[in-house]
This record gives C-alpha cells, structure tokens and sequence, in this order.
C-alpha cells in the first residue's frame, strides 16, 4: 500500500473510533443517594444513558443522604443526614478521594433535621424542609449552616423531597400523604401556596428523593432495586411521566436524596478504549 494513502487511512481509522467513544449526553448528571445500611454510595447517573458511576463510598453517615442540592453556580455540592450538612466540590468527588466538609444546622440556636434541600443560586442560600415541628420551608446558609424559617405550610403535606429550579425560579416538594394526595407540588414559599403538579405512579407510596432540571422532575425511590426497581421521570410542563432510570440502590433506605448536578461528568472509560484503538492501530503500522 502506498505509504501516504497508508498513513490517511490510520488517520480515518482514529478519528472513527475517537467519534464513537464520545460519551453522548454526559453532562446530564442526576446525582443519587440513600441511607441504606453498611456502605453507602452516592452516584452519578447520565440520564440519557442510564448509566450509574459512583462518586462517594462509606459505611459512615457521610455517604448515607437524607437530603441533596447542588450548587452549579460555584460547583459544589450538599447533602445532609440528620443535622449535619456535608458538602464536596464536583473536582473533588470525581477525583475519588473527596475532601468532606461538614456543619451542624441549627435553628434558634438549637441543632435541627432536614429531610429534604434545594439551591437557590440567587440567594446563595440552600432551602430545607422538615418533617417534625415545626413543618415548614427553612433557607438554610451553606457556610455557617443557621436556619431560618420562611414558610409554614400544613402538615399534612409534610414534604419529604425537595428542589429548586433556577430555571423557573420555583421550589418543588414531594409528599407521601394520601390526605393531599401523594406526588408532586410546586411550593410558593413567598405567596404561601402549594400547587399539585403529579400524582405517584401505580404502585408507589414512598418515594423521598426529588431533583429538577431540563424541564424534567425525577423522582428517586430509596428502596433496593430488587423491590423499587425504577426511578421515575416527569415532565413538568404536563405533569406527565416520561420515562423510567433503573436504581442502582443494593439496600432499603428510610431516604433517599437527588440532585440535578449537569457539571458533574465522571471520567469516561471510552478514554481508555479510545488509548487501546491508537496502540492498536500504531502496532498495525509497525507490522506493516
């Protein structure tokens, strides 16, 4: 073969294999976690995949999420269990040796629970709810971890999972309680209102965990996969489901946690493909 027309068909041969490792849809990452018992992970799912990469492995409470928000603006991201707020940089986790801060959420000066988070980026502030009195949206400062209270919505509701859309600048909350009627709200924290978006699907009564973004609300189940098999996806202009992600949840947790976090992409192993395909082609060419 003439040695020109050799080399140009390497290089076809290199660019088709770099275009078919390119991860399609990467930077939509659903961030997921559950309080199961033993080891925990927090992982982060390409929802055009469905593909789960852990980022955070401990059988301590620092990987076990009661609640989850992610600030895109500065890249971090927050999650609690119990009182304690926890939170990483997007850098960090996906190094695989993450750096844990931690602070304990107070209000009235006394340590507090949070059940579910968001993130304004507006305000800088994260937003909680709770689940004992007093029942209410808190806005919670990431740094000094003291609540305040904005709203108090009836009980009843007793929201569980929680997310704020910058987008559309509008919190969403999800409650069990058949009294409401389970699913979906938007909560008005200023107004004081709550407006119903989605009922659960068939079958389902417990679900804690709640991200938005893209258009799309994402309910996460903290059960194992083998009982909760599925996450489910919503559209929120219609209120309809759209779609189903596959849990990779190994335990039963009590909660659950999500967050929409499009800035986290873990390293692609088409990465390592993409080196195997050159040194291939390259011994090719020396054989030759």
């Amino acid at each position: 073969m003439d040695e020109r027309k050799e080399v140009w068909t390497m290089r076809s041969q290199v660019a088709l294999i770099a275009l078919a490792l390119i991860p399609g849809g990467a930077s939509a990452q659903l961030i997921v976690g559950n309080d199961q018992s033993g080891t925990a992970t927090i992982y982060a799912i390409d929802v055009t995949t469905g593909v789960a990469s852990p980022l955070y492995a401990n059988s301590g409470s620092t990987a076990k999420p009661w609640g989850m928000a992610a600030d895109n603006v500065n890249s971090i991201l927050y999650w609690n269990n119990g009182s304690t707020l926890y939170s990483a940089t997007y850098s960090d986790l996906l190094g695989g040796s993450p750096t844990i801060n931690s602070v304990a959420m107070t209000y009235n000066s006394a340590t507090v629970n949070f059940v579910g988070l968001g993130y304004n980026p507006t305000t800088g502030k994260l937003l909680g709810t709770r689940n004992i009195s007093t029942e209410a949206v808190y806005e919670i400062d990431p740094s000094t971890g003291v609540a305040s209270l904005v709203y108090t919505y009836a009980s009843t509701y007793d929201f569980g999972g929680l997310d704020y859309d910058p987008d559309t600048a509008k919190l969403y909350g999800l409650t069990d309680t058949p009294s409401t009627g389970r699913g979906l709200y938007s909560i008005d924290y200023v107004g004081g209102s709550e407006t119903f978006i989605a009922g659960y699907p068939a079958g389902e009564t417990d679900i804690d965990g709640l991200a938005v973004g893209g258009g799309r609300a994402y309910f996460v189940t903290d059960g194992p996969n083998t009982t909760q098999a599925n996450f489910y996806v919503f559209d929120l202009s219609s209120g309809t489901q759209v779609g189903t992600i596959a849990s990779p949840f190994t335990g039963s947790g009590t909660f659950s946690a999500a967050a929409w976090a499009p800035g986290i992409v873990p390293e692609p192993t088409s990465l390592l493909g993409l080196g195997i395909g050159l040194a291939w082609l390259a011994s090719r060419r020396r054989k030759s």
